[in-house]
């Protein structure tokens, strides 16, 4: 498997790349049929960069930011993405402010939670949620929850990989997607269709890589 990946380029920006195999990949929550490889753009200071620059623009010129809520490893990518947005300019709406950078604490019950410290500074700001990928929405959905618990404003939801062009009526702002990937698939896994068809897991997958069996 690990001679089989091949590189896809962002649609966006061809600078930006990510490595991804083909197979029979679980996660805690779903069956994919491919894993990308995204260690570089997480964890690598130049292609972060580039990511974050992309991913800078649908907030820049329209968007008040006062945090970034990161998930997944995706704080470099995340402190970046602030920079980005910091950046004197014409018609730049966050130039001379501050943007905070914060990753919130998995609860005993599944939920997202903040320590006490830090819910006063997030009440009443605008907050985009960063995630490395959004496929069954499951994170998304919790952190949505716990986002309008504390009573912050989300203000954009922006992921490197993204099955879908919205979620509950909110665009994705995402570097890649399915049309990058045209035969990308995933499933409950209980729905599991390689399952079904006897196709052996080739790796338990997470935001720091995969584990081959």
């Amino acid at each position: 498997m690990d001679n089989d990946f091949f590189i896809i380029s962002s649609q966006k920006n061809p600078r930006i790349t990510v490595r991804v195999v083909a197979g029979h990949f679980a996660t805690s929550s779903a069956h994919r049929s491919h894993y990308i490889d995204i260690f570089d753009l997480i964890s690598g200071a130049s292609a972060a960069r580039d990511a974050a620059r992309q991913l800078a623009v649908p907030y820049r010129a329209s968007t008040l930011v006062d945090a970034i809520v990161y998930m997944d490893k995706t704080e470099i990518l995340a402190a970046f993405l602030a920079d980005e947005l910091l950046q004197a300019g014409m018609s730049v709406m966050n130039e001379g402010r501050e943007i905070l950078l914060l990753t919130p604490m998995p609860s005993s019950d599944g939920h997202f939670i903040f320590h006490r410290n830090v819910q006063d500074r997030i009440k009443n700001k605008n907050v985009v949620l960063m995630v490395a990928s959004l496929s069954t929405g499951d994170t998304v959905s919790r952190m949505q929850e716990c986002l309008a618990y504390y009573g912050c404003k989300l203000a954009g939801i922006s992921a490197v990989f993204s099955v879908f062009p919205e979620y509950d009526g909110r665009e994705i702002h995402s570097l890649f997607d399915c049309a990058d990937i045209p035969d990308y698939h995933f499933y409950k896994p209980s729905e599991c269709k390689m399952c079904r068809e006897g196709k052996k897991i080739d790796a338990i997958i997470s935001s720091e890589g995969y584990t081959k069996f």
